[in-house]
């Protein structure tokens, strides 16, 4: 009996230990970075099936370790697609809208470990492209054919950015049952000097804005941060940058009610820059795809946010007939005299924009159209009635068929698809 007994639980222990090994070889996935001295640096994921939380720091130029759970978003294919949708469950790290021949797509990148997925306009489900790990990334800004993008992330423990340009490549790792995505991210880290960036309407280029030596510098490369040429600089270290159309670049100062904002439109050939717009406060702004006209924004701290648009024939702004932020707005490119905005319906006691983007306020949003030549507006969806959630919008964007807005619920980073065909 007692031999018995001591066979079985030989036999346990073995069993035990194998489902361990499995577990540990199944679940990794690899993926390169390389680093500014083209060293190649492994991006690798762990699995853990208890918890998901960041382990281990690292020098400078590699990418941490991070033990994660390995869950992939799945969702009932047979449920129909709600008008309004929230696509993610976690907090994103940026996104791209993009159309095939067959559904409308969206990427977008998980914020917390940098995993990569993505969701048609057609089915329910969320495939999980790539598990390369890749620790909070909280921006990402993509080329035009959604296979490769430049991620800003943090590095663990700091509040250092570090700027990676990432490929989606397919999976190095032959067809198996231990494959967990069919897709791996490879890289390398590109400029720290970056403060700001804007990918051109083509997608084939950044813009780039730094600081070096207390003064603003504006380059032009390629995604990968190859062919750098210095375009423009300034005295202004504190910029938000747009590339709205393939020939003109814009630059607002960072907005704050407690001072006047300028913006400047840039000549991407030649970095002749020209003033707009200046002595407003808290000016936020919004070029429309052609950069014929921006709609802007002013706030102060008496809780009043003031919405025009200014045309650059004429020279001269108007008012429109709702308030809301510049960033709450996305111009339309097929319709270029046209705009979606997100209208808060009212603004709480504050300084605006500062309270808003400090996170001090939050808005409560309706989507509304504008035709900026008739004037006419729409209003096309009431978040609340539709979600039962505050959803305050930002990070607003249509894919390139525009038959859905996309947008970002700045109360917990989530991603939402709203039908304009519904």
């Amino acid at each position: 009996m007692k031999k018995f007994v001591t066979i079985l639980i030989i036999i346990i222990i073995t069993f035990l230990l194998a489902l361990g090994v499995y577990y540990w070889f199944s679940a990794r996935e690899e993926g390169t970075v390389i680093d500014g001295d083209n060293t190649e640096i492994s991006i690798i994921q762990k699995f853990n099936p208890f918890n998901r939380s960041s382990a281990n720091t690292t020098t400078d130029n590699t990418i941490p370790e991070t033990i994660i759970e390995d869950q992939i978003p799945t969702n009932d294919d047979d449920t129909v697609i709600p008008i309004l949708r929230k696509i993610s469950e976690e907090p994103i790290g940026g996104y791209i809208a993009s159309t095939t021949a067959s559904s409308t797509i969206v990427r977008y990148i998980d914020r917390g470990t940098g995993h990569i997925y993505e969701a048609k306009d057609d089915t329910n489900i969320i495939e999980k492209l790539s598990n390369t790990t890749i620790p909070r990334v909280y921006e990402s800004y993509w080329n035009n054919t959604a296979d490769a993008s430049i991620m800003r992330y943090m590095k663990e423990g700091t509040s250092v950015i570090t700027n990676l340009y990432g490929e989606i490549n397919l999976s190095s790792k032959t067809a198996s049952t231990t494959d967990r995505t069919p897709y791996e991210t490879n890289g390398r880290i590109i400029s720290s000097n970056i403060k700001e960036l804007a990918i051109s309407p083509k997608g084939d280029r950044v813009f780039t804005f730094n600081i070096e030596d207390g003064a603003g510098i504006g380059y032009i490369s390629n995604m990968d941060g190859s062919k750098n040429t210095k375009i423009w600089d300034t005295p202004l270290t504190l910029m938000n940058v747009d590339w709205p159309e393939e020939n003109t670049l814009i630059a607002t100062t960072k907005a704050t009610g407690a001072s006047y904002g300028y913006s400047y439109f840039i000549n991407a050939k030649t970095g002749v820059s020209n003033k707009i717009l200046g002595g407003i406060v808290g000016l936020s702004t919004k070029a429309s795809g052609d950069a014929e006209n921006v709609l802007f924004s002013s706030g102060n701290n008496q809780n009043t946010i003031s919405t025009f648009v200014y045309n650059k024939k004429d020279n001269n702004s108007k008012s429109i007939i709702f308030k809301t932020l510049a960033e709450k707005c996305v111009w339309s490119k097929i319709s270029k005299n046209e705009i979606y905005c997100a209208v808060p319906s009212e603004f709480p006691t504050g300084m605006y924009p500062d309270d808003w983007y400090k996170g001090n306020v939050s808005l409560i949003d309706k989507i509304w159209h504008l035709n900026i030549d008739t004037g006419e507006v729409h209003l096309i969806a009431d978040l609340f009635d539709l979600s039962k959630k505050f959803i305050d919008v930002v990070d607003m964007r249509l894919d390139p068929e525009e038959n859905f807005l996309y947008f970002v619920n700045k109360n917990d980073l989530t991603l939402w698809s709203l039908d304009l065909n519904r």
